[in-house]
């Protein structure tokens, strides 16, 4: 075994899991991992913010680009909880970001000896903004933590993750096993209930599919698309989905965000007249169903790999907890060539209900609508946009078609103002061949304007 450094050993573990970028800032709390870092930027490099939640929010936006995890480096105190309103957004719209910060020094932890940035309960205060969190107490067990970091980032729905790491421990020497990348089992879904699902697809006559966020980090609209051809079914996606089904496909029918700040929404009531809704990968927030007004046909197959939260908002008549892409795929491969399309009647009511959709947006933002037609007929389809929350990004959910998954962004969770610089920023590193717009107004921008620096 290898005898390594706390810092030395983090690095290594990153590398093995195929991170190639991490965020942060330096401090003298961590500069024995800033040391192993600077040793491994052949393979590993760092974009160093102004602040720590710029930068979480720079990892988040890589993470939603590219699918990967973002890893973000913050050390004890001040400098941590900088960062927590970062990870509150991504923990609320599900994304993946592993967050790696140090404490105070072993001999020190927990005593109120008032040790330099010493917190009175730093592993509590990330608990309520991550899917899981440790302490680390030697060398040798980094390692498996990083390893079960990244095990639950495939096998869970996406959430942060935050690990702390004493700060002696970092320059601390250790005889270390090194683990390679598993392979988690993806989760299938139990087969009698994956296999009813499809039966009751099969028997409906007029289907509609709800695409969520899980789809958007975790892959799966190649899939769909294929599903939703062969059936001729109707496509809506969630808030934070927009893209992971194309925009302009004849089966598409946008968002289903409606009425408040979103305008009338013709589709939210036309939901209503489908005798099946299958739902993938979405946890059916408040927010998205407009108060859980939201009108769904009473027959509903809800595919989350969150379990918790299939029937908290609306009834499922089969819950599966799964993968969805994986569901889907075992759907496609029992249809096979079958004729399962549901016929001319139901595309011409989709083509109907798909115009009125157009007609409402047309009165209610005219102005707004030929503002992001513009701003889209000048855009490549791979342009990432990254929003914040306002009243700018409302419209735009509405008005600005997107045409392929992870190529929008903005914080649909949490809801918090400063997300959209920082996050095209990390969105760039992360899909540097892909244009990148960031929409956002003169109070948002302000919130981490100071990133500008980062990119220079």
């Amino acid at each position: 075994m290898p005898k390594l450094t706390g810092g030395q050993t983090v690095i290594e573990s990153l590398k093995t899991q195929g991170v190639d970028t991490v965020f942060g800032i330096i401090s003298i709390h961590n500069l024995d991992l800033f040391d192993s870092l600077f040793g491994s930027q052949d393979s590993l490099r760092f974009i160093g913010g102004r602040l720590e939640l710029g930068c979480g929010f720079m990892a988040d936006g890589y993470a939603r680009a590219t699918g990967k995890p973002g890893v973000l480096f913050t050390s004890t105190g001040p400098g941590a909880a900088d960062s927590v309103g970062a990870l509150g957004e991504a923990y609320f719209s599900g994304s993946p970001v592993l967050e790696i910060t140090t404490n105070v020094e072993q001999e020190f932890m927990g005593q109120g000896k008032l040790s330099t940035h010493e917190t009175k309960n730093q592993l509590g205060m990330f608990e309520a903004v991550t899917d899981w969190n440790a302490m680390i107490n030697q060398v040798e067990s980094i390692p498996d933590n990083i390893t079960e970091a990244f095990d639950r980032f495939q096998t869970r729905r996406p959430r942060p993750i935050e690990l702390e790491i004493p700060t002696n421990l970092l320059g601390a020497e250790a005889d270390v096993e090194m683990l390679t990348a598993r392979q988690p089992d993806i989760p299938q879904g139990d087969p009698n209930k994956v296999e009813q699902a499809l039966q009751m697809l099969l028997k409906a006559k007029r289907p509609a599919i709800l695409v969520g966020e899980e789809v958007q980090m975790l892959g799966g609209t190649q899939q769909i698309i294929e599903l939703a051809e062969k059936l001729g079914a109707a496509v809506v996606t969630s808030d934070g989905a927009k893209g992971a089904f194309p925009e302009d496909h004849p089966q598409s029918l946008g968002q289903i965000l409606g009425r408040r700040i979103w305008g009338e929404n013709p589709v939210q009531d036309w939901l209503g007249t489908c005798d099946l809704v299958v739902v993938l990968g979405c946890i059916l927030p408040q927010r998205s169903t407009t108060g859980i007004g939201l009108k769904l046909p009473k027959d509903m197959v809800h595919v989350l790999l969150d379990g918790e939260a299939i029937g908290k908002n609306y009834p499922a008549t089969v819950p599966i907890v799964a993968n969805s892409q994986a569901v889907v795929q075992q759907w496609l491969s029992a249809i096979g060539d079958k004729d399962v399309h549901k016929g001319k009647s139901f595309q011409d009511d989709i083509a109907s209900v798909k115009g009125e959709i157009r007609r409402k947006l047309e009165e209610t933002w005219g102005n707004e609508l030929r503002v992001y037609e513009t701003v889209r007929s000048v855009t490549p389809r791979n342009t990432i946009f990254s929003l914040d929350p306002a009243v700018a990004a409302s419209r735009a959910s509405r008005c600005l078609e997107i045409y392929e998954p992870r190529t929008y962004m903005h914080p649909h969770g949490w809801l918090g103002l400063g997300f959209a610089f920082p996050a095209a920023v990390g969105a760039k590193v992360g899909k540097p061949e892909s244009p990148v717009v960031c929409i956002t107004g003169d109070g948002g921008f302000q919130y981490n304007f100071q990133e500008l620096a980062t990119c220079a």
